[in-house]
């Protein structure tokens, strides 16, 4: 019996969907990771950032879910840019940075790009802790859908 590779096409928009919010969780996965790393390098502390994620409960879930809605909006568009998705993943972390910088920043009280509460380093850190995320998202969507490209 022969095995099916599957291919993008070959799921459906709910699947894709439901695969890239898994791959978003992940991809926040990843970021948390990245936090650690940078606050064991030291660079945190250079850019003004005293700890990196909590890990307890319930701390994490936050991250892990944010990165999962994230995930909706990429399988939405994984289709269309399957054939180059490593480079729309990599581009992908604009859309939540500048929903941060923009939109969640400004709510919490700490001004456009987070210059009220943490000045440039603040606003530097959080693209580099944010990095991995759009990558991270794309090879994880790629593992769990396969590796074979679009239908022709």
């Amino acid at each position: 019996m022969a095995i099916r590779t599957m291919k993008v096409d070959d799921f459906t928009v709910a699947q894709r969907v439901a695969i890239c919010f898994a791959a978003g969780v992940v991809g926040a996965a990843a970021v948390v990771l990245c936090s650690y790393v940078l606050f064991g390098l030291g660079l945190s502390a250079a850019l003004g950032v005293q700890a990196p994620v909590p890990l307890k409960s319930p701390d994490i879930y936050k991250p892990l879910f944010w990165g999962g809605l994230w995930g909706v909006p990429f399988g939405l568009l994984i289709s269309a840019a399957w054939s180059r998705l490593y480079l729309f993943g990599f581009l992908y972390v604009l859309a939540p940075l500048f929903a941060l910088y923009l939109i969640f920043l400004p709510m919490g009280g700490a001004g456009f790009f987070g210059l009220q509460r943490g000045g440039p380093t603040l606003t530097l850190y959080l693209a580099l802790v944010n990095l991995p995320f759009g990558i991270s998202t794309a090879l994880a969507a790629r593992e769990i859908m396969g590796r074979q490209g679009r239908t022709a």
